[in-house]
């Protein structure tokens, strides 16, 4: 008892002389390590893989329109089915044509876990020829009808261009665009796949399969250029930017060529002279492309940029020419302005140098402005001009 009471008032001392300090103790005093998610090796534990194999009874879309006819088909990848679709997005009175699968029965799909590390993969192919582009937006839509997008580019290809053999395109899913429209990867409940332009292909094998981008070594080294939409950018004065145009012939329809004759600016200018109202007259055109051929997104300069350029014509005055001036985008598509009175300074055009200015924004939809691949020129009727300087401008 005695050693007791001795021990607490020593204790007591001890507390009140600051001989000692008490503090808090945790458990454990580390960093908490970020939680790192284990993927099993097979997809199916997390989610059904199988989007679309031999059973279209979750597609819908299957029929025919006036934008498209879709059905299932015996010319299959593996197995004995496939899905054969073929559409146009120009024809009168449509405004949207697509397909789209609620794989799993329509049940909600959980990809959250794997959006970085899974990919949609299919088998295409065309009916017929060759195709360039495979003009398909991806999107994946929730139960909250919250959307991601994706558009299927080249570098999705297993080869550069669609032929009559199968290939696979692989789509990973941490390229879609899920913010923009709030997506809940959670809770997907469909695949749709968006048909633009025209074509005419086979589907088949459509699935998500685990994915790992590779390192890409490049087997050359790609030059420098400059940046394509920063204005002012010259296309042609003396001659086609970086040599990058086409469409310098000579024959009974058409002469486009450099010439000392006449020029604004510089010592030389395009003499255009054509006549397309022969029998064999088809392809009266050039065009140049002003960053080395590599594809081009204008999307930010549509709405703010122009064309301008200096044009003098070769006999009367008229109002308008039959010359249209566009882009073609790397899909084949092409949109055109005509040359009216709207876009020339007097709103004419005569025997006198005459400024021309063409916004973007007057070149109708139906290209594809983030992937264009030249500046396109296409002529009419018959004509001459000469056309300088010539490019792109705030």
């Amino acid at each position: 008892m005695k050693f007791i009471k001795y021990f607490c008032f020593v204790f007591v001392c001890l507390f009140i002389f600051g001989c000692v300090s008490l503090k808090k103790a945790t458990l454990y005093d580390g960093e908490i390590p970020e939680e790192k998610v284990i993927l099993p090796n097979d997809i199916s534990v997390i989610v059904e893989p199988e989007i679309y194999d031999e059973d279209a009874t979750d597609v819908w879309g299957l029929e025919k329109d006036i934008c498209q006819e879709a059905s299932v088909s015996d010319v299959a990848y593996s197995g004995k089915e496939s899905l054969k679709i073929t559409w146009n997005r120009d024809a009168k009175g449509c405004e949207w044509s697509g397909i789209g699968i609620g794989w799993d029965n329509w049940a909600g799909k959980d990809l959250s876990l794997i959006m970085s590390s899974v990919a949609i993969q299919m088998y295409v192919r065309t009916q017929k020829g060759k195709a360039f582009g495979l003009p398909f937006v991806l999107t994946l839509i929730d139960y909250s009808d919250g959307m991601g997008f994706l558009y299927t580019t080249n570098k999705y290809f297993e080869r550069s261009s669609i032929d009559e053999e199968w290939q696979k395109v692989i789509v990973p899913l941490k390229d879609f665009e899920i913010t923009k429209e709030n997506l809940d990867p959670s809770n997907i409940k469909q695949l749709q796949i968006e048909l633009q332009q025209s074509g005419s292909v086979y589907l088949d094998d459509i699935s998500l399969v685990f994915y790992e981008e590779q390192e890409q070594t490049p087997w050359m080294e790609e030059e420098e250029r400059d940046n394509p939409v920063g204005l002012p950018k010259l296309i042609f004065d003396d001659n086609f930017i970086n040599d990058n145009g086409w469409g310098l012939v000579k024959d009974d329809c058409k002469q486009i060529e450099w010439s000392e004759k006449n020029s604004f600016t510089g010592e030389k200018s395009l003499h255009l002279r054509w006549n397309a109202e022969g029998e064999n007259c088809r392809l009266n055109a050039f065009g140049v492309s002003w960053n080395k051929w590599f594809p081009v997104d204008i999307t930010s300069i549509r709405n703010t940029a122009s064309f301008e350029f200096d044009i003098l014509t070769v006999g009367e005055t008229v109002q308008s020419l039959p010359i249209k001036i566009g882009f073609e985008d790397y899909n084949r598509a092409k949109s055109f302005a005509s040359l009216t009175a709207d876009f020339v300074e007097g709103r004419g055009y005569d025997t006198k140098w005459r400024k021309v200015r063409v916004p973007l924004s007057a070149i109708p939809k139906g290209i594809d402005f983030s992937n264009v691949k030249q500046v396109y020129f296409t002529m009419t009727g018959k004509g001459e001009v000469f056309m300088d300087n010539f490019r792109l401008v705030e």
